[in-house]
């Protein structure tokens, strides 16, 4: 998988994109902002017990403006993630009992939903992932580890394909969210090093990739690449997008109803991680959603803007 990046000629013209951080803004979990008949919402996974016990888990859909959640949903499924497709909204998620199927629920309203096996993919373990839609279709990217998979498995499929390290991602594609193909498994993103959390989004004839990437001493961020082949990627200039600091323990106007025991956590809770971003155009500008804390159980939600329109604000970080 080349990873193209920067030469002796490169410069940085535009200075690295200009991102305003809001705060803390939810206790929960992997989220995906979107906007819906011209309201912002955010879908976010609902864990109670901070991945003890997943089958406390659900998702919910929060009107962000309000801060009240308008519909619960995915019960029976792990790892949420949103898509907006026209005038319908889907969830994916992982099904708990069988890690090898990802789940489709799908609604007109954000209300009421409907549910099926978007497809299984036999053996295989997945976590992470999210849905896309480009000129020839739909495109999913799945996230997949080798500590899924016990050492002494009768065969090494799949364990072949996934590396050494801790996240492997891998794609499928479908013409209609009903007949999904894998791409080659010899081509996943990436076996040399940790990424994970995927964000994938496709604007003017890119697929851009939001990944999370361990640095050094365990501390978690984000990268932003893109590619049109998913074999060459293209590394942005100005990455990382965001890295952990204090205005990560600020509390959003967009945070209804904090306890004090949360504000209290948040003055001192070890806070290592800015991953799992997702994005969304919402009034003209790009809105963020990120997790902060650690990649052991302690997490909350932050959010952030960019002050320009979503398909600029991608492609920033390569011209």
């Amino acid at each position: 998988m080349p990873e193209i990046l920067y030469d002796e000629k490169t410069l940085m013209k535009n200075g690295y994109p200009k991102i305003q951080k809001l705060g803390a803004c939810s206790p929960n979990g992997e989220m995906t902002p979107f906007v819906w008949q011209g309201r912002l919402m955010r879908l976010e996974l609902i864990d109670p017990s901070k991945g003890i016990d997943p089958s406390q888990a659900k998702a919910g859909i929060r009107d962000v403006e309000t801060g009240k959640f308008i519909s619960y949903l995915a019960d029976d499924s792990y790892f949420h993630s949103a898509f907006i497709d026209d005038d319908t909204a889907y969830v994916t998620g992982v099904d708990r009992q069988r890690r090898d199927t990802i789940r489709l629920y799908e609604s007109k309203d954000l209300i009421h939903w409907t549910d099926r096996d978007l497809f299984t993919n036999p053996q295989w373990v997945y976590f992470n992932s999210q849905i896309t839609k480009g000129p020839d279709g739909y495109v999913i990217i799945i996230e997949s580890g080798p500590d899924a998979y016990p050492p002494l498995a009768d065969t090494d499929y799949p364990k072949k394909y996934v590396g050494h390290n801790s996240w492997t991602m891998f794609f499928a594609k479908s013409p209609d969210m009903i007949h999904w193909e894998f791409m080659d498994y010899e081509k996943p993103f990436c076996l040399e090093q940790h990424t994970g959390g995927p964000c994938l989004k496709y604007s003017d004839g890119w697929y851009y990739l939001l990944a999370d990437l361990e640095l050094y001493r365990k501390i978690y961020t984000s990268y932003m690449l893109r590619t049109k082949d998913f074999e060459n990627w293209y590394v942005g200039y100005y990455n990382p997008i965001i890295m952990p600091n204090e205005d990560d323990r600020k509390i959003s106007p967009h945070y209804i109803d904090i306890t004090e025991e949360e504000t209290q956590r948040l003055k001192t809770a070890f806070n290592v991680n800015n991953t799992d971003l997702d994005i969304c155009q919402w009034q003209g500008k790009t809105y963020i959603n990120y997790l902060c804390g650690n990649q052991l159980g302690n997490y909350w939600m932050a959010e952030a803007i960019c002050d320009m329109p979503l398909a600029d604000f991608l492609k920033s970080y390569f011209e």
